[in-house]
């Protein structure tokens, strides 16, 4: 049996350009965090040859063209594992809460599967393969920090290119600005959930309009600032004039 622990980001500051609409006219940068907060993936060996899909319902199924679950499906595809296998999905949170629930899945799904046929691949090759999945094979109006946050975790600056080229510079953080920060960050669970796709999908037929695309910029140097500010052990308040900026922007 293979488990895999993946996890929940928030995004500090840039986020919505790591958009295509967005990084392929401009460089987009976004910092972004791995959270203490997890998607479990089990995969098991079947005993006969039909395909177990268990998540928020169940399915059971002779071939994968059959699952109706699409990150399953295509990611059953791309291992080329055609049956006799089982996966289970848990996670602490729910999904549809903003904390890139389905690319922490893709992500955890892929690293379990390659795990289950005995390989192991690099960070920048699970968040590149899961990119490709959700974005290249099933459409989704996404972009790419989520995937990779939730592959190399920790905290990061990511830079999107337009060649599709994804710079990773983690950012490495002394013990008392980590300890810091965790006392002077609050995350709320609202009890209300969303679909991400309709909310992107807008986002980016809007993105080259002259307004949002300023304001879009400004997510990118505020990213920038958010670096330095790590980087530099600043105050937690400093973090705090960052987040409230990108707020308003």
């Amino acid at each position: 049996m293979i488990i895999s622990r993946t996890p929940f980001r928030i995004s500090f500051a840039g986020g919505g350009t790591d958009l295509k609409a967005f990084y392929s006219l401009k460089a987009g940068e976004v910092v972004s965090t791995a959270i203490n907060k997890y998607m479990y993936i089990t995969v098991n060996k079947r005993f006969d040859s039909t395909i177990r899909v268990s998540y928020s319902s169940t399915e059971i199924v002779n071939t994968v063209d059959e699952i109706c679950h699409p990150i399953v499906r295509e990611a059953l595809k791309l291992t080329g594992i055609s049956g006799g296998i089982e996966i289970v999905s848990i996670a602490d949170i729910p999904a549809g809460t903003g904390l890139g629930s389905s690319s922490t899945f893709t992500v955890g799904l892929l690293n379990a599967l390659y795990a289950y046929q005995g390989k192991l691949l690099s960070a920048e090759e699970l968040a590149r393969q899961a990119c490709r999945i959700e974005i290249d094979c099933l459409k989704e109006p996404i972009g790419k920090q989520d995937q990779y946050i939730a592959a190399y975790g920790g905290i990061c600056y990511f830079r999107f290119e337009a060649d599709e080229y994804v710079g990773v510079s983690p950012l490495p953080l002394k013990a008392e600005l980590k300890a810091n920060l965790n006392k002077s960050l609050l995350l709320f669970y609202t009890g209300s959930c969303r679909q991400a796709g309709s909310i992107l999908a807008e986002q980016q037929s809007n993105t080259t309009r002259p307004a949002n695309f300023k304001n879009l910029t400004c997510l990118t140097k505020l990213a920038a600032s958010c670096r330095e500010c790590l980087l530099d052990h600043a105050l937690p308040e400093d973090m705090g004039n960052i987040l409230h900026k990108g707020w308003l922007a």
